[in-house]
């Protein structure tokens, strides 16, 4: 009678161990599914288009003369390019604007397979007042580039696969929030020459570098999540620069700091499993505070998705080990 009652709650265990793992097994199945360089269900809704080129204020004009955006150039009704997928064919650019102060906004499109150097799926040159929303640009040269650009707003986009994710430079006062940028060659998300803007709450994962900046003064870098980058968070010759609440785990260097990038104030970031947590070379008053320990070798808490195969190995072993002992009794 023992026996049988033994054997059910043993039974019993190994059901509950089984289902606790089930919703984190079907979380992770379904977030590998989904994790691709283009939105699919988006694409289906999208009208396939050419390659854009505006230039100018009267290019917007000419633009929607034609029927291409909607909106009249107005803080309060920007122009707006919204639903297309474009297919550069491996060359040029897929929406290009340049020379233009009126208010625009680019949303919900996929811009893929641009070529050649410093091309990029979208490419805003010499503009203010624009917003790039949820747009895909995975898989080009680069997949969103601006130069000369200022009060611009990129929020929710998807840059994977590029060279460079997200580029800004000689650019000021612009938001980059919300983006991901992973699995690019060179930089995540990069400023170079970049002043008076703010990155924050972006995922800036498996690049060579998350988030880096060049010559690039009073910025706020706050809240990302940058892992498995050769750098995490990298600033060379950057100054009174505030670099808080950021999570860099896991990566070659969590936070580096070299050849005169001073004063800058690091405070509040979490730095688990990085080969070095916090570097300095040749840099001076610096401040850092509430950095946490450097826990090398550690990945945090919960259940990685990469350990998915893992977990689906484990609970059989432990299914068939715990119903020998029970043979046995």
């Amino acid at each position: 009678m023992k026996s049988k009652r033994k054997t059910k709650t043993i039974i019993l265990l190994i059901l509950g161990i089984n289902f606790l793992f089930l919703p984190i097994i079907i979380t992770n199945l379904r977030f590998t599914d989904i994790d691709r360089n283009f939105d699919y269900d988006n694409l289906k809704i999208s009208l396939v288009s050419e390659t854009i080129h505006i230039n100018g204020n009267s290019g917007w004009t000419a633009f929607k003369a034609t029927g291409n955006c909607t909106g009249i150039g107005t803080y309060s009704n920007p122009y707006i390019i919204e639903d297309l997928i474009i297919d550069t064919g491996g060359f040029g650019i897929g929406i290009l604007i340049e020379n233009s102060d009126v208010y625009f906004k680019i949303e919900n499109c996929t811009v893929y397979n641009s070529g050649g150097v410093l091309n990029a799926g979208i490419n805003l040159l010499y503009v203010n007042n624009g917003q790039l929303i949820d747009n895909n640009c995975s898989t080009n040269w680069a997949g969103i580039y601006l130069r000369g650009c200022n009060n611009s707003t990129i929020s929710g986009n998807t840059a994977n696969g590029n060279n460079d994710g997200i580029a800004l430079i000689a650019s000021d006062f612009n938001m980059v929030s919300g983006n991901m940028a992973n699995n690019n060659a060179r930089g995540g998300i990069f400023l170079y020459g970049c002043d008076k803007s703010t990155v924050s709450g972006n995922t800036a994962d498996d690049n060579s570098e998350g988030i880096s900046l060049l010559i690039n003064n009073y910025t706020v870098i706050s809240g990302n999540n940058v892992y498995n980058n050769s750098y995490g968070i990298y600033l060379e010759r950057s100054n009174n620069n505030a670099i808080s609440e950021n999570i860099a785990n896991n990566n070659g260097f969590g936070i580096y700091l070299m050849d005169r990038s001073n004063y800058n104030n690091i405070f509040g970031n979490t730095l688990i499993g990085n080969d070095e947590c916090i570097v300095e070379e040749n840099c001076q008053g610096n401040i850092f505070s509430d950095n946490g320990s450097c826990l090398y070798g550690q990945g945090g808490g919960g259940i990685p998705g990469y350990n998915l195969f893992l977990l689906f190995g484990i609970l059989p072993i432990v299914t068939i080990v715990i119903g020998k002992k029970v043979k046995k009794s």
